[in-house]
């Protein structure tokens, strides 16, 4: 959501069904991106049905994207757990939007903010939140050290 609010106004979410809608919804909201949120647009899918048929999962993922930009003004469309490893291509050259592969994204960002404090020092703040637990509850536990 962080870097498709980048790259739009607006965009939509395709999930498999819309059982998951709900649960993802609350995400937007906890991230605070409900303002850019265009749309949900479920397929009608389940998770071990992508794979079964992969042109009808291409197929049904194109035809709500479509519906997101044309009648929900969605500028970037977010492929939540329907991702297609590498179709996130093939549907930027239909759609003419950016298309977000969450599992990429996601690896991509980690390896953002890695680089952020590596090359600048930037890292979490440590003072509130992000505390480092007190070294006691480290050791009684056996975490190695993670500060």
């Amino acid at each position: 959501m962080h870097i498709a609010s980048t790259l739009g106004q607006r965009f939509s979410i395709i999930v498999g069904r819309t059982k998951w809608i709900p649960l993802i919804r609350e995400n937007v909201i906890k991230y605070g991106f409900q303002d850019r949120l265009a749309s949900f647009q479920a397929i009608g899918m389940g998770v071990l049905d992508f794979q079964m048929d992969p042109e009808e999962t291409k197929r049904r993922i194109l035809q709500a994207a479509q519906k997101a930009i044309e009648q929900d003004g969605a500028e970037v469309i977010i492929l939540g757990c329907t991702a297609q490893s590498g179709f996130y291509q093939e549907l930027q050259g239909v759609l003419g939007v950016p298309v977000i592969d969450s599992g990429l994204a996601a690896l991509n960002y980690t390896e953002f903010l890695v680089n952020l404090r590596n090359e600048h020092g930037w890292y979490f703040n440590k003072k509130n939140e992000y505390q480092v637990p007190p070294r006691e509850e480290i050791e009684a536990w056996n975490l190695s050290d993670i500060s």
